[in-house]
This record gives structure tokens, C-alpha cells and sequence, in this order.
């Protein structure tokens, strides 16, 4: 389990052992999931997802408070939970991500100083965290940073809406902690495969190593096509998006799919290359989340491309999942809302 990005931020809030409430801000939609420790187990309890007001959010970064509080309560309230201390993922794109090499083990105030050196910003304005790794003659140090002044946005949101911060982390750091805590410690690439673009992360038995976004290359893409080829309405070519052979025009609709996920193909492989070469570590296993993940046969077309094991997450294998909430719903929460149960389960793995 990787320590939080924000620890400054990371407080003992009375209760929320009890139970926690993890949001994911997307430019397109925000998810929330609620986790109760029921028996001493967490349990799934509630999850929603509803649709972001446009240009609300961009990139992570909120551009218009106001709508955006408004925009929340609407959700919350459907959501209907009493709980209210809160755990957010921050996308990558708010996030820098990267390491930097010293010959003997470092002490704080010299990985401090280093970090300083490494961003474009000043250390006072940014939080940050670190993690070392040894090898043979030298020392990795892997560091998170994320600007202040944005995280004092998502910070006032929360206050705006009468509920508690308990914890702000990386996106892909909550996703490598879900799924070490699903299937255990191996080296995995986690493929996000989200409307506008593909999130890569990579990580060796411990830690995550490298990430990579493909831009332009997320299911919006394959919408598109979809549209122009078939002449077909936006809502029409986003339900041909997980039931394909719904359209008469299958084979020509088989094609699009082809092409697209073999460019995908070539990007991934590129990546792992880059990885085995840089960081000397082979990837056991491929995980699956996000939009993309609804694919149909997804996993098993990844698998005989890239030859190497892929497949969707299933938190009901670990996680009890609450009877109010739909058994064929766990398709969308496997997927779309991966992050936000990965950012609410966090301090209970």
C-alpha cells in the first residue's frame, strides 16, 4: 500500500473508519462510492455516477465553482448518504509523476531539495510524496507533487458542501492499491480506458514505475467512427459501443473495432518495451478499467494480442457488495467506477 500523495491533508477524522464516500472528478461525469465497515469488513454500500455540468471541469481543473457545488448536491442528494468524510482521486494530468537516481540513501531535506530542483514549481507551493527504491548500486526516488492552489480548490468544494476531506491521492495510485489488494503483489499494467484517452500504468511487484497517457485514443475515438461509418446519432453509436452486433452492419462495424484497438495494440507494446528496457521489469498480468473495459471480449482479444494474461477487475471477489445495489450494475462499477470505489476503499485495504 502506497502512503497518500497529500499527507499533509491526511487527517484522523472521528468516524471515518465508519465509513468513507470516494470521488472521482471527470471531465464528462463524477462518480462517488460509499464504503461502510460492516462486521469489520468494508462493504460496497451505494455508488452513483451522474453527468458533469460542460467545461465545469477540465482537465481536473475546476473553472466554475459555483455550478460545480450545484452539480454535486444534485448527485449527493441522489446518492442519499449519511456519510461524510470524503476521499478524492486527482486524474493524472494534475499530477507530476517521476524519479531521480543518488548513489548512497538519501536523507529528507536532500530528496526535498532534489524534488525542487526536478519540478517547475517552487516546494512550497506544491504538496508531495516519495518512495525509494534500492537498487544494486544506487537509489530510485519515485516522487508524486500537485500544486497547492488546486488542491485548495477541491478542498473549499468539499467544505461547500458540508462534508470533510479525509484523504486527496493520485487516480492511479488508488487503482495500483485496489488491484494489489484484489490480486495481490505483481508487476501489471493498468490500461484506463476512459472516453478521451488511455491511461497507462505501469508497476513492478511493489510500486508503480512508469505512466503514459494515449491521447486521442480513448473510446470517444471508436464513437466517432462509429457515427461516421454508420450514420448513425451519438446515442445510437454509444450503445453500439458495448453490443455491437445490435447494428445490421456488424462486419463493416467489426473493422472499426479491428483498427482501432490494434493501434491501441501498437501503443502498449511500445510502452512495455520501454519499460523492460528502462526499469528491466516484464509485466505479468494486463488490468482492465474504465469505458473501454465494456468492450465486448475485451480481455480475451488483449490477451491474444499482446500475449500476455488481461483481464477486467471484480471487487465483488474481496469487497462485499450491499443487496440494494443491482448485481448486473457491478459491470459499470468494475469499469467507469473503478477509481471512485478504489479512492473510497483505500483506508481499509
Amino acid at each position: 500500500m502506497l502512503e497518500p500523495l497529500l499527507t499533509k491533508l491526511k487527517t484522523k477524522i472521528k468516524g471515518a473508519k465508519k465509513g468513507i464516500l470516494g470521488i472521482n472528478f471527470g471531465n464528462f461525469s463524477i462518480k462517488i462510492a460509499e464504503i461502510k465497515v460492516i462486521k469489520d469488513k468494508p462493504v460496497l454500500t451505494g455508488f452513483i455516477q451522474g453527468r458533469s455540468f460542460e467545461n465545469v471541469i477540465l482537465n481536473g481543473i475546476i473553472n466554475d465553482m459555483p455550478l460545480l457545488v450545484t452539480n454535486m448536491k444534485n448527485i449527493l442528494e441522489n446518492l442519499q448518504s449519511h456519510i461524510k468524510n470524503v476521499n478524492i482521486s486527482l486524474p493524472y494530468e494534475l499530477i507530476i509523476f517521476d524519479f531521480f537516481k543518488m548513489k548512497s540513501l538519501p536523507q529528507i531535506e536532500e530528496i526535498k531539495d532534489k524534488i525542487n530542483e526536478e519540478i517547475p514549481y517552487k516546494i512550497e507551493d506544491v504538496y508531495y510524496s516519495y518512495y525509494i527504491l534500492p537498487e544494486e548500486d544506487t537509489y530510485k526516488i519515485f516522487y508524486l507533487v500537485a500544486k497547492k492552489d488546486i488542491i485548495d480548490q477541491y478542498v473549499d468544494l468539499i467544505n461547500k458542501l458540508d462534508l470533510k476531506i479525509n484523504n486527496i491521492d493520485g487516480d492511479f495510485i488508488n487503482l495500483h492499491n485496489l488491484i494489489e489488494f484484489l490480486y495481490g503483489n505483481k508487476s501489471k499494467l493498468i490500461i484506463d480506458w476512459g472516453y478521451s484517452k488511455i491511461k497507462l500504468l505501469i508497476s513492478n511487484n511493489q510500486h508503480p514505475i512508469y505512466s503514459r497517457e494515449l491521447f486521442n485514443l480513448g473510446i470517444k475515438k471508436l464513437e466517432q467512427k462509429i457515427i461516421k461509418k454508420l450514420r448513425v446519432s451519438p446515442e445510437v453509436a454509444e450503445k453500439l459501443l458495448i453490443d455491437p452486433k445490435k447494428s445490421d452492419q456488424f462486419n463493416l462495424l467489426k473493422k472499426e473495432y479491428i483498427n482501432y484497438i490494434k493501434e491501441i495494440k501498437e501503443e502498449i507494446e511500445y510502452s512495455l518495451e520501454f519499460v523492460k528496457e528502462r526499469f528491466r521489469v516484464s509485466i505479468e498480468t494486463i488490468f482492465l478499467v474504465g469505458g473501454g473495459a465494456r468492450i465486448p471480449d475485451i480481455d480475451n482479444t488483449m490477451t491474444n494480442l499482446l500475449n500476455i494474461k488481461t483481464q477486467k477487475i471484480k471487487i465483488e471477489d474481496k469487497i462485499d457488495i450491499d443487496s440494494n445495489i443491482d448485481p448486473e450494475y457491478l459491470e459499470i462499477i468494475n469499469s467507469q467506477g473503478a477509481i471512485a470505489v478504489a479512492t473510497a476503499i483505500r483506508d481499509f485495504i
